[in-house]
């Protein structure tokens, strides 16, 4: 191959694509977590370190008594930024303290695990 000749890689990367590479070190980089006015549904926002190979997501919300009240599985999980509802199975208790648990794990290892506790409180998203 000549050095004036363009590797597809190269050309990929041109058009802005970003490749992705696997790193021992997976992490949970961020965890926002914004009920709903309602304090029914909760708007719950990950960010992951950057990864290629798809790894499982559990996500569990927990009342101030430690009782699970709303969980989530993300099964062959591909991006690193989640956005998503989590809706209550039980009712809420407006400004107690809830917990949100995220755990990744790829073929039943951990990668990594975050506990991120807050009050149940609207809070508009829009206006941090």
């Amino acid at each position: 191959m000549s050095s004036c000749q363009i590797t597809t890689a190269q050309q990929e990367m041109r058009k802005g694509l970003t490749f992705r590479f696997d790193t021992n070190s997976l992490s949970i980089e961020r965890i926002a977590v914004y009920p709903y006015p309602d304090l029914k549904k909760l708007w719950v926002r990950v960010q992951l370190s950057s990864f290629a190979t798809p790894v499982v997501v559990q996500m569990t919300c927990l009342d101030q008594d430690g009782r699970e009240v709303s969980d989530m599985l993300l099964v062959d999980w591909r991006d690193d930024y989640i956005s998503l509802t989590m809706h209550f199975k039980k009712p809420p208790v407006p400004d107690a303290l809830y917990s949100l648990s995220v755990q990744v794990e790829r073929d039943d290892q951990i990668l990594d695990s975050q506990q991120f506790d807050f009050p149940l409180t609207f809070v508009d998203p829009n206006q941090k």
